[in-house]
């Protein structure tokens, strides 16, 4: 994964991800998980290149969430603000994508909708200890965001 830190506390690392040269949102992260953190010939060169085509540029290294904690950032979220929330380490891996429904110490609710973009109910809960990612803003999100938006007659974006 590519990806500019802009910030970090004890546990969680906030990142800009990049992909195929495009800034695609942003992804909050457990510090336990990093097995590597490198910066190789290959990611300077193409750090360059994106300067070069003013795209680090339009990094906003100002962004800011609260990161001391899963339950922080998850309880910062607005109501129709779309974030995907991840447990990457489970046998059967949990990929919940949609807006925060409940929040305590012990776990996150999320109104979690399926590919086309149906809301399922009961809402599924996860376990902040299992929580291993939380990424909002990226493409993926922003297309479903829109079509929400439309649906509730609104054209603003959530970040």
């Amino acid at each position: 994964m590519q990806a500019v830190l802009l910030g970090c506390s004890d546990s969680l690392l906030l990142v800009q991800y990049v992909y195929d040269f495009r800034l695609n949102g942003y992804m909050l992260l457990r510090r336990c998980d990093l097995s590597e953190v490198r910066c190789r010939s290959t990611d300077r060169f193409q750090k360059e290149l994106l300067e070069t085509e003013g795209v680090f540029g339009q990094i906003n290294f100002g962004f800011g969430v609260p990161i001391q904690s899963f339950e922080a950032f998850l309880q910062s979220r607005g109501e129709h603000e779309i974030i995907i929330v991840q447990d990457e380490a489970a046998d059967d891996p949990e990929f919940l994508i949609g807006t925060v429904a409940g929040v305590d110490a012990d776990a996150v609710e999320i109104r979690h909708f399926t590919g086309i973009a149906r809301v399922e109910e009961p809402y599924p809960r996860i376990a902040m200890d299992r929580i291993t990612c939380c990424q909002m803003g990226t493409d993926y999100i922003r297309f479903y965001q829109r079509h929400f938006n439309r649906l509730r007659g609104t054209s603003k974006e959530n970040p």
